[in-house]
């Protein structure tokens, strides 16, 4: 049996519609995740939100061993604050006392309706303060 081989040359229309379709699929996933990446950009202000509480509770323990109450400090107070990306937001605290651990959670609502929540902890064993990521959801 003989194969008859064609002189063709160039891509036949399957071909091309195969690699824009790929082209589509790639592009749909990297617009998702550059969406999720600016989200959380624009949350990174919240971490300053909760790190600034957690920073000043540990400043006032530094003069006031006694110290109790986080709801008085300024920082730890921003209820309602905006900024060029965040609309609102609010810092609650889970401080009891100067030698325990305590976490500041400061909550906001970017730009593009979205909510998204910071999360500043001190570990007072090691006398550290730590912050995880923004989470948008």
């Amino acid at each position: 049996m003989m194969i008859r081989r064609s002189n063709q040359k160039g891509f036949t229309l399957i071909e091309l519609m195969i690699v824009i379709a790929i082209i589509a699929i790639l592009a749909a996933v990297a617009m998702t995740q550059y969406h999720s990446y600016k989200r959380k950009s624009k949350a990174k202000e919240l971490v300053g939100f909760a790190r600034a509480c957690v920073m000043e509770a540990r400043a006032q323990c530094e003069s006031d061993p006694d110290f109790t109450d986080a709801s008085t400090l300024e920082a730890c107070t921003v209820s309602g604050a905006s900024s060029k990306y965040i609309t609102s937001a609010g810092v609650e605290t889970t401080f009891s006392a100067c030698n325990d651990d305590f976490t500041a959670t400061a909550t906001g609502t970017l730009d593009d309706e979205t909510e998204c929540t910071a999360v500043c902890s001190y570990n007072a064993t090691d006398d550290d303060i730590s912050c995880a990521a923004p989470t948008c959801g």
